[in-house]
């Protein structure tokens, strides 16, 4: 178990938009008694995880992209850091022999379809495919599952960058990618060791000799959660925006260098949380009275409005999953960002306060904080449409208690 004292010392293996405070999370969680079942059933990269696994208890995670599931997986592993240094030395010194052997026509990962080679070829140059594809084929034949997976998220580091990176895009890291080089200004293999480095100095968990329990990552749907009813201690998450940040739009540049095709990672965008897909009308006077607290719905057109249905329709599975998982007096607790689409705010937690009310779960307590300026996502808050009201209220997150009646 981490000490109290190194809260302050929970870092991220791994880039990832509008993270989770830990503070929050450690705070929130239970010093003393037993060990509790502690869930986020929209983990992301994991910060739940890892502060439940710190704090002594058992941590269950789900989602439904693969690269958060990864990083997650890395953040809580205990895999040996000596074993990975010198796995990953292995690997750069077999991709340097297979750099030279491959060709600018196999530089692409395994049985990659044409629709894959071409957003490839589109965001990295020539060079930089040939010691990627070496990379991520000698990461592939890494045997220990735990290891590998540890240099695969060394290897997204690679990629994923706000600035700098492997891919001819800037800003990666917050999933608004946008090609501005001509040749890409880190190559792989003079980077890879050190990310590596990054990674295993940022996961609180490798050598350290604990017991603490261990975490629990799946891929799930918090709309239908793969977790027993009434199993669940306590929950605690942050629901996606309303107008979504779109995840998978920078982590594909990644993901494809791991098997996964452009056709798959869209199946999965289209299914995620507050897309703007369109979904059947709300029927349920709770919906329908969520969707009214949220905002002026007359000062909003119809894509707006079709927005907001979807959402309130998803987020209403969500809080009926969690009343099911969630033991009898359980806790739950919601950190919520609001949005703001077509210049209207939108007030996402009023909306979680009375979808929860309507699935069993009590309101206990709400407060509010600021949300720090690297974490904050839409708007931009020094926009000149938003307005100060509404740049104020942007700054600021919602944190909502329930318990299960």
């Amino acid at each position: 178990m981490i000490s109290a004292t190194h809260k302050a010392h929970i870092r991220p293996v791994h880039p990832f938009p509008a993270r989770m405070a830990p503070s929050i999370v450690w705070d929130a969680l239970p010093t003393t008694g037993s060990p509790l079942r502690i869930l986020d059933p929209m983990s992301g990269s994991g910060t739940t995880l890892v502060c439940a696994k710190s704090r002594g208890h058992h941590a269950i995670g789900c989602d439904t992209d693969p690269l958060a599931l990864l990083i997650a997986r890395v953040w809580c592993a205990d895999a040996d850091p000596n074993e990975v240094k010198h796995r990953a030395g292995i690997v750069l010194e077999r991709a340097k022999m297979l750099r030279d052997r491959f060709s600018s026509e196999e530089s692409y990962p395994k049985s990659t379809d044409n629709e894959t080679r071409t957003f490839i070829d589109f965001w990295f140059d020539p060079a930089n495919r040939r010691e990627l594809s070496a990379l991520a084929t000698s990461i592939s034949r890494i045997r220990s599952q735990s290891v590998r997976t540890v240099l695969w998220c060394a290897f997204s580091r690679l990629i994923i960058t706000k600035a700098r990176g492997a891919s001819l895009a800037m800003d990666i890291s917050h999933s608004r990618p946008h090609r501005v080089y001509e040749v890409a200004p880190v190559q792989p293999f003079t980077v890879f060791l050190k990310a590596v480095e990054k990674v295993t100095n940022n996961c609180p968990f490798l050598g350290v000799n604990n017991d603490a329990p261990t975490a629990e990552v799946h891929f799930g749907d918090a709309r239908m959660l793969p977790i027993e009813s009434t199993s669940v201690d306590m929950i605690i998450t942050s629901p996606p925006y309303l107008n979504a940040i779109d995840y998978l739009r920078g982590h594909k540049l990644s993901l494809v260098w791991m098997g996964h095709s452009i056709s798959e990672i869209r199946s999965l965008r289209a299914g995620n949380i507050g897309t703007e897909v369109p979904k059947e009308s709300l029927k349920s006077g709770a919906m329908q009275e969520a969707m009214k607290s949220m905002a002026d719905l007359d000062l909003l057109d119809n894509r707006y409005l079709g927005m907001i249905n979807r959402y309130v329709w998803d987020m209403s599975k969500v809080m009926e999953e969690c009343a099911r998982v969630l033991k009898s007096n359980g806790r739950a607790l919601f950190v919520v960002g609001n949005s703001a689409i077509g210049g209207v705010f939108v007030k996402n937690s009023e909306a979680i306060i009375r979808l929860a009310g309507s699935s069993g779960l009590s309101l206990t307590s709400q407060s509010t904080r600021p949300i720090e300026a690297n974490r904050r996502y839409l708007p931009p808050p020094n926009s000149a449409k938003a307005g100060g009201k509404m740049q104020s209220r942007m700054r600021e997150e919602t944190i909502l208690e329930f318990h299960r009646v």
